[in-house]
């Protein structure tokens, strides 16, 4: 099928082939591939080895949803895959619950399988076992034998930025999803129906969303004839990116819970954006908003069923505003009469002036790496390079299967697509699709478009997959700068020990201290200087610190 193709475009800097070759330091790590290249095909082609060439390979990789094995003889995916590139894999599998367990044991045991899928280790993690010499450099087999994933590390420098280990080398391929949702999933959903009751507008500054609440609250805005059932402003932080503070705290500061709440001045420096006077600021917002009885004191107790529970009140609408990643954290999904009457609010203007929303950059994944018991490395590249291509026919295959064996159907001519356009394909339930593809096992790549090959139905706004993609529109534009957070860093085990730690204690501390402010148990004026104190105690300063060390190393790689 024509998968729509990839744009690539030109690096502004430095070749990728440069980084990839030249981050590598004092490190050989060409030392690591000594596989024999009379085996192989020309680059490019399939399959991959040269006729009466019998290459194989082990692979450990958990069980993904609608998968019960990824074998040659049920596996119709893998059955492709191995015939398109003539290599074999012989598949260690487990259950994705059990993955992280039985990685452990197999790698403590030293009986380990060549290539390991989809365990998303941290880069710590990936240098740790890449220091022992248990995970090989993968530098050289990118830049040399995988044109479509240089390709798209070019187009994506990131990823390369953020998965060089502190040795320079890059130990695992990546998954790049690219969703825009899961991006910019802090988002806020408003009554559009209550509005229009009123005669208001979706607020675009942080005064009108004041008013718009106080209005929700005073006009009977669900025009039931009850002015006291109207719940202005409520959700559960317990909900997929439900976090009303992070919405609101980034009217005053960028900040986001994907850097752990760290920010990167102008300068370098880390510091923690829950400890400055922007987020003092956006407290004594939130607190007035709560006297006022504009922020529901049982969002901080609330569990996400029963925020739907209170979302799809039969009666009558009885929630004005939300936030979450979708319309879902608070209706059923096929509850369109109750979803359908909220809209999404952009990022809301600060009072300086600040457009911002919470960020989770696409790093990507960490989910191949290659160990030194593997014999022929090179295989194992050119052959995951497929998932690459620039038509993305590889990840597509992976995720859905191929034609005609149930995840898809090809669109009809007409069938449009989010944005009116053309669309390639339906998108059919994978409930009854069994074992016929990997259900996006290992690397992978989504660019920006990738959505735009489905189509969508003659209602498009009634399905939640239009209206999230269309919101995303309007929020990644203002997400945080990803220059201003910190990337994934490695730490030593006694700096992860420590890290774990704070992170306990402090997350314990700040859920109830940002309660207390907010619904004024603690006067936030009085009470501020104690609360910089017990982060303090709880070890801030040395968690900044960690941070900052590990960051300059990387940088100065």
């Amino acid at each position: 099928m024509n998968i729509k193709k990839f744009l690539l475009t030109a690096m502004t800097a430095i070749s990728i082939s440069a980084t990839l070759i030249g981050c590598g330091g004092d490190t050989d790590s060409a030392a690591t591939v000594t596989d024999n290249l009379d085996l192989y095909t020309p680059l490019g082609t399939y399959p991959v080895v040269k006729e009466g060439v019998d290459i194989s390979f082990t692979a450990f990789a958990p069980l993904l949803t609608n998968i019960t094995t990824y074998a040659y003889d049920t596996n119709l995916f893998t059955k492709h895959f191995q015939d398109l590139t003539g290599v074999e894999i012989e598949w260690v599998e487990c259950t994705s619950a059990d993955k992280k367990q039985k990685f452990n044991v197999m790698m403590t045991g030293g009986d380990y399988t060549d290539v390991i899928l989809e365990m998303q280790n941290t880069l710590s993690e990936l240098s740790l076992y890449g220091s022992q010499g248990i995970f090989i450099p993968l530098n050289d087999l990118i830049d040399q034998y995988m044109p479509n994933l240089k390709a798209v590390l070019e187009k994506n420098p990131h990823v390369v930025d953020a998965w060089t280990a502190t040795d320079g080398n890059i130990y695992s391929l990546p998954k790049i999803s690219g969703s825009l949702n899961n991006q910019v999933g802090n988002k806020m959903w408003m009554n559009q129906v209550w509005l229009d009751n009123l005669g208001l507008e979706v607020p675009t500054n942080i005064d009108e969303f004041y008013n718009v609440l106080k209005a929700f609250k005073e006009q009977d805005a669900n025009g039931n004839g009850d002015p006291n059932d109207e719940i202005p402003l409520t959700g559960s932080y317990k909900s997929w990116a439900g976090d009303i503070t992070l919405f609101i705290g980034n009217m005053f500061q960028p900040m986001s819970n994907s850097s752990k709440f760290l920010n990167i001045d102008e300068d370098g420096q880390i510091f923690y954006a829950k400890s400055t006077d922007e987020w003092k600021e956006a407290l004594k917002f939130m607190n007035k908003l709560h006297d006022e009885g504009l922020f529901d004191p049982m969002y901080f107790s609330q569990t996400s069923d029963q925020l739907i529970k209170l979302a799809s009140n039969p009666a009558a609408a009885v929630v004005g505003t939300t936030v979450g990643g979708s319309v879902t954290v608070f209706a059923n999904t096929t509850n369109h009469e109750r979803w359908g009457q909220y809209t999404w609010v952009p990022p809301i203007e600060g009072p300086t002036g600040l457009i911002s929303t919470a960020h989770t950059p696409d790093f990507g994944k960490a989910v191949l790496s290659i160990t030194n018991r593997c014999e022929n490395p090179i295989a194992v590249a050119r052959m995951f390079d497929y998932m690459y291509d620039a038509e993305g026919k590889g990840t597509f295959a992976n995720e859905y299967g191929l034609e005609g064996t149930g995840r898809y159907r090809l669109a009809e001519e007409g069938t449009k697509n989010y944005v009116g356009g053309p669309a390639e394909v339906i998108n059919l339930s994978a409930d009854a699709a069994k074992d016929v593809s990997w259900g996006g096992l290992g690397p992978g790549y989504h660019d920006e478009d990738w959505l735009l090959m489905f189509g969508v139905s003659d209602k498009p706004s009634e399905e939640v997959g239009y209206l999230l993609y269309r919101a995303g529109q309007d929020y990644i534009d203002h997400a945080q700068d990803i220059d201003t957070m910190i990337p994934p860093l490695a730490f030593d085990l006694d700096d992860s020990r420590i890290l774990v730690d704070v992170e306990t204690n402090l997350g314990m501390y700040l859920d109830q201290a940002t309660a207390d402010f907010i619904t004024g148990k603690v006067d936030i004026d009085e009470g501020w200087d104690d609360y910089l104190e017990q982060l303090n105690n709880i070890g801030i300063n040395q968690y900044i610190s960690v941070h900052q060390e590990a960051l300059d190393l990387k940088l100065s790689k």
